[in-house]
């Protein structure tokens, strides 16, 4: 890996953990800076097929697919009182490994894989949810930051067991 790369590979795992902190944190204003304003944010339905055959979720299909003004919707309802599903606010802890480079064109552009699992507490709950997938990132280099321009979560389960999804992944 050229030092190039390994500088980029660096640069990015700092963001995305980065973003990790400002979610659980509920910091979402400047999570949502982080954002492009090209934004597409999706998670395609995981489907079951037989065999080994691929892909194995949705191209059409999503359990959200937002462009940035629908994504500014969410965060801003979650800072009013109508966003019941986040009241009390969930305890979350993002856990993000397996990151890696697909595609890389210093201060343009960037696709990067990474693993993501999700710790979600709510309440008084004793229960809790797990949630893990990759996520398939593509960046873009704007006045001098990366912004993240597409993101779509592939999650592992194909029935999510948790009760409502007003989390960011």
């Amino acid at each position: 890996m050229s030092m190039e790369k390994m500088l980029a590979k660096y640069e990015l795992e700092q963001w995305l953990y980065t973003e990790a902190q400002l979610l659980d944190d509920i910091d979402f204003d400047d999570w949502f800076n982080l954002m492009h304003s090209s934004l597409r944010y999706q998670m395609p339905v995981r489907v079951n097929k037989e065999g080994v055959e691929r892909p194995d979720y949705s191209t059409d299909m999503f359990t959200f697919n937002d462009d940035i003004e629908l994504l500014k919707l969410r965060v801003d309802r979650l800072k009013t009182d109508y966003a019941w599903a986040e009241i009390p606010p969930s305890r979350t802890r993002r856990f993000v490994s397996n990151v890696r480079i697909k595609e890389f064109v210093e201060g343009e552009k960037a696709a990067v894989n990474s693993y993501l699992l999700i710790y979600r507490s709510r309440s008084t709950d004793i229960h809790h949810d797990l949630i893990s997938g990759e996520r398939k990132d593509e960046f873009m280099f704007e006045d001098g930051k990366w912004k993240l321009s597409k993101r779509v979560f592939i999650v592992d389960q194909t029935t999510i067991n948790t009760r409502n999804l007003a989390i960011f992944v």
